[in-house]
């Protein structure tokens, strides 16, 4: 089961119950707010909160299946799962027209692949754009050569991690500005596996609560105080502070001022 709808008297009670359905960590999903639900008036309409949610590993899989299809020549020997995601991303690459070194590492059940090499800024791309394509690509493929799931994070000049410690860092100021306004604050719209960063980092933290809104491009984090009803889409987005990536994919430190966009 890849995703799952839950209802409750408020959002996060079905939460509670679209995770047990699932199975699964709140870390570990994406969640569409269905339905906020109504109190009503003296009981009379009220109705119950509704949640989508789906599980983060799934998302978009089904769309880029049908692409994976012959992208890799030969079949790559062997049931190493870093060394079939080496080969994998190697050929890759030079299908693209890529030069680098691609070294491949399994460490619990995750296998991590690094490309180091000049000029690899188109392969980053705009906010690491055509690494995510190039990542989700390695998956599918490695995933059927194994014939089982095996989750691989594709790197290219330490882009990810610098890019996942301005997210935490991101997520930690947000937090700090809704404890004191007592609102909600939606961030910018993320990829799947920079929303999923934001989630990880606040989880621990039991005065906040985190869901995605909106679809597909326009998808989106906001960040509530825990227990807050009537959270929405529409909450500004005003802050930013974190590491960008040009066009060039050179980082650069963004203007630390308010009201300036991720």
């Amino acid at each position: 089961m890849k995703s799952a709808e839950g209802s409750g008297r408020t959002v996060e009670e079905a939460i509670r119950n679209a995770l047990r359905t699932l199975g699964a960590r709140r870390e570990d999903v994406d969640l569409f707010v269905l339905d906020e639900g109504n109190r009503g008036v003296l009981g009379l309409g009220a109705r119950e909160a509704r949640v989508k949610l789906t599980l983060l590993s799934a998302e978009g899989e089904e769309e880029a299946a049908d692409s994976t299809e012959g992208a890799v020549g030969q079949p790559v020997t062997g049931d190493d799962p870093a060394a079939v995601a080496r080969g994998v991303t190697s050929t890759l690459l030079e299908a693209m027209g890529f030069r680098g070194a691609v070294q491949a590492r399994e460490d619990a059940g995750v296998v991590q692949v690094t490309i180091s090499g000049a000029q690899l800024a188109p392969l980053i791309g705009r906010r690491g754009q055509t690494l995510e394509a190039l990542e989700l690509l390695v998956n599918l493929i490695v995933g059927r050569r194994l014939a089982r799931r095996i989750p691989v994070v594709v790197d290219a000049e330490r882009y990810r991690e610098r890019r996942r410690e301005a997210l935490a860092a991101l997520a930690r100021r947000t937090a700090t500005r809704v404890r004191r306004m007592g609102q909600p604050v939606a961030l910018e719209p993320m990829s799947a596996s920079e929303r999923r960063v934001i989630h990880t980092t606040l989880a621990v933290d039991p005065g906040i609560a985190t869901h995605s809104e909106g679809e597909g491009a326009s998808r989106h984090v906001v960040i509530t105080p825990h227990g807050h009803e009537g959270a929405s889409s529409d909450v500004a987005s005003d802050f930013s502070g974190e590491l960008l990536q040009d066009d060039t994919g050179s980082p650069e430190e963004a203007d630390t001022s308010e009201n300036q966009p991720l």
